[in-house]
């Protein structure tokens, strides 16, 4: 068993490291309209905070694996509370989104920190993985909503300085953790740090990401990552425009950040019956369902009319949100060694911020044609068709492999 001590160090970390997007949810569309932006605009604006975080990604994964993950996680929570004290003095979008890309790699790397701890320090068991997901979720409810409230009273400056705040404390929580030393094979790899020159320590290089990329032709990795692009759907709507349709709709700032909240609230216990879960259900089944909840959960929002709906969609988009992210983060630790734990997440995230990318300009895209409330319902409906010929390969790949 994991020491207790440890244990509460990682959640901690992934406390704060695991909900910057969600706070970030709140605010930026809201900061949008103050500028009176267009629907393509803001998906401009949510989506360029992935640009770096998916190019970098994996080069962010792999200085976690030769390097120690403690510092990483502390000098890009630093970096990333610098730049959100910044949003409020840039006026125009062009330098926004400049920011947003640079605070979006620092963001990513930090969570692709917390995450590979899963696999380094807590051996990747589901049970440890569901945990930590419950603390993060937890935060997920606490900064979203306290996020909303803050820029009730501080406008974009007590929204932006609570988002400065928040990434500091994570930065400070990364000092409890012990240190974690690179875990890296007996190659050439592992003498590379000591042989670099120092100015070359730390830039990206191409084996990083063949190593990385060829973990593809795994089937159990090539599901976790079809998985993982297809949940940004949901995400994608509620980063772009889930705010934007609520505020349209007279929902108030502390009401939205609260419904975003009450998912990850949700999110957190759901998270802790993943133990139980994966012993009575096949995993693979498993997460496909609970990929599925969330992304129809949040893409009916414009059919529901009354607050009361909106609480339940959003709860049960938190079941399939705190469920689905411990399966994957324990399927893929289980797939590979610990040299390569960090970039497995960071392959993962790459991914994952992928769809962050492409989901909402395309959604914007399709509401500056469609209209709004057609956007949810037409990105939704491509979802549901794409996660269904998803569950056809799982099938068949099962069934040849039982065969």
């Amino acid at each position: 068993m994991t020491p207790l001590r440890i244990q509460l160090s990682v959640y901690a970390v992934a406390f704060f490291a695991g909900n910057v997007f969600s706070i970030v949810t709140v605010i930026i569309p809201l900061w949008a309209l103050e500028l009176d932006a267009s629907p393509l605009t803001i998906g401009l604006l949510v989506s360029s905070r992935q640009v770096l975080a998916v190019i970098f990604s994996i080069h962010a994964g792999a200085l976690l694996d030769r390097f120690d993950s403690r510092r990483v996680i502390i000098f890009l929570s630093l970096v990333g509370s610098a730049l959100a004290a910044l949003y409020p003095l840039l006026p125009l979008v062009i330098a926004a989104i400049s920011i947003q890309m640079l605070a979006g790699f620092a963001e990513v790397g930090c969570w692709i920190g917390a995450q590979s701890l899963v696999g380094r320090l807590l051996k990747g068991k589901p049970v440890y993985a569901g945990r930590m997901t419950a603390v993060a979720r937890a935060g997920g409810f606490i900064g979203p909503a306290l996020a909303g409230f803050a820029w009730q009273i501080g406008g974009s400056a007590g929204g932006f300085g609570f988002l400065s705040v928040w990434v500091l404390l994570g930065s400070a929580m990364a000092l409890t953790l012990p240190s974690v030393p690179p875990h890296l094979p007996e190659t050439d790899d592992r003498k590379a740090p000591e042989l670099e020159k120092a100015s070359t320590k730390f830039l990206p290089k191409s084996a990083d990401y063949k190593a990385t990329l060829r973990l593809l032709l795994l089937p159990a990795i090539a599901l976790i990552i079809a998985a993982t692009f297809l949940r940004q759907v949901g995400s994608g709507i509620q980063s772009g425009f889930y705010g934007v349709w609520l505020s349209e709709a007279g929902i108030t700032a502390g009401m939205i950040g609260l419904l975003i909240g009450t998912s990850s609230l949700v999110s957190a216990f759901s998270a802790l019956s993943i133990g139980p879960l994966v012993k009575r259900f096949d995993e693979q089944w498993l997460l496909i369902v609970m990929i599925f909840l969330p992304v129809v959960a949040i893409a009916v929002t414009p059919a529901l009319s009354l607050l009361s709906l909106l609480f339940i969609a959003t709860a049960l988009r938190g079941i399939g949100q705190g469920l689905n992210l411990p399966l994957m983060m324990s399927i893929a630790s289980r797939s590979v060694g610990q040299n390569l734990q960090a970039r497995i997440v960071a392959l993962r995230i790459s991914f994952n911020r992928l769809g962050s990318l492409i989901f909402p300009v395309l959604m914007g895209l399709i509401a500056e044609f469609s209209g709004l409330e057609a956007s949810f319902y037409i990105v939704g409906a491509a979802a549901v068709v794409l996660l269904g010929l998803l569950s056809l390969w799982v099938w068949r790949s099962n069934r040849e492999t039982s065969g």
